[in-house]
């Protein structure tokens, strides 16, 4: 039996296949290199050369991927945005089990994942890039209905993880206010004396909160 031989056509498939993952990888390095940037050097300056740099690739090898400063701005957003909302699952995944008793450690390992979320690097970098909003009008209008699809995919999210929660419809609206709140004010808050301490003080508050939220929404239905 001769040898199995791969035909021109399959060969060129299977370039165009490496291609396409080749360049898949190295636009995600771009926009990972981009949040790194957000996160290291703030919005405002974070160049096509310095993302270049991070990602160790070209200038031009970038541009041709992102052909300008805002286009490689804009993708890493929109990159940022999933990652965070991926992020979430990750950590809230297997918390809030339909089958068992919502427990005071239950509500309070959601809220310790709650404050582990919001000192992520991703959360950084999105606040800076929120900062950067407040003055730049162009960046505002972009990041309006980023801002409005992350909120409404986000609490979609939450009653994915958290079934208990799942109807309880207004009331779930006000625990996500109570934890997304005080645990991003928290985590903006880095120069407090004696923040340690006083953080786990607040995430027992945050917890008895909770469980006062969800006792009064069990009553009422």
């Amino acid at each position: 039996m001769g040898k199995l031989e791969t035909s021109p056509k399959n060969g060129a498939r299977k370039s165009a296949g490496w291609q396409a993952e080749k360049s898949t990888m190295m636009q995600v390095a771009i926009l990972e290199s981009a949040i790194d940037c957000f996160i290291d050097l703030g919005y405002s300056n974070t160049t096509t050369a310095k993302i270049a740099e991070y990602a160790k690739v070209s200038r031009g090898a970038m541009m041709h991927h992102f052909p300008s400063r805002l286009r490689v701005l804009q993708a890493a957003i929109e990159y940022l945005h999933k990652k965070r909302l991926q992020e979430y699952d990750m950590l809230m995944a297997n918390i809030d089990v339909p089958d068992r008793a919502l427990s005071r450690a239950v509500f309070y390992e959601s809220v310790q994942m709650a404050w582990r979320y919001a000192n992520l690097p991703s959360f950084t970098a999105y606040q800076e890039i929120l900062a950067a909003s407040r003055t730049d009008r162009e960046l505002a209008e972009f990041m309006a209905p980023v801002e409005r699809d992350f909120e409404n995919q986000y609490r979609e999210h939450a009653k994915s993880m958290f079934p208990h929660w799942s109807d309880l419809g207004e009331y779930l609206d006000l625990a996500i206010d109570v934890v997304v709140f005080t645990t991003q004010g928290m985590a903006l808050s880095h120069m407090v004396q004696n923040k340690e301490a006083r953080v786990d003080k607040m995430l027992n508050f945050i917890t008895d909160q909770l469980q006062l939220i969800y006792g009064s929404a069990v009553s009422e239905s």
